[in-house]
């Protein structure tokens, strides 16, 4: 074989090779594809539904079902209403709980209206639009 065309096969291998390993560290996209960035849009009407709570006094938590509805408890009091998806925002619909006095239970999940998601925590707003507390994905 001669010269050049050795060194024509060596140059088409280093080509090749060299388009399998840009391609292969190439960031994926498409359908199926994991976010790159915590900056995408959160589709809060299917991420929203599942569990979500937290390790305090009583284990607040609450569950969002696909249908809309909400049940759960703020670590003494039941909760069972409704929400809507608006945007990226969730909104909790007033609700009634029972009032029992549970000693060490920071009752601060009655106060909720609206939820957002960031990552693997949910974000619990009051009417006002303050933050009042966190519940994680369980």
């Amino acid at each position: 074989m001669s010269t050049r065309a050795t060194r024509l096969i060596f140059s088409a291998l280093l080509a090749g090779s060299v388009a399998m390993f840009v391609t292969a560290c190439a960031p994926a996209s498409g359908p199926g594809a994991t976010p790159t960035s915590s900056d995408e849009p959160v589709d809060i009407a299917t991420e929203i539904v599942g569990l979500w709570g937290s390790d305090a006094t009583g284990e607040p938590h609450l569950e969002f079902g696909e249908d809309g509805t909400v049940t759960g408890s703020d670590g003494c009091n039941g909760i069972s209403t409704t929400y809507t998806v608006d945007g990226e925002r969730a909104e909790v619909e007033k609700f009634a709980s029972t009032l029992k006095a549970c000693q060490g239970v920071d009752d601060w999940l009655r106060g909720i209206r609206s939820v957002e998601i960031d990552g693997d925590t949910l974000v619990a707003m009051n009417s006002s639009g303050d933050t009042i507390g966190q519940l994680d994905r369980r």
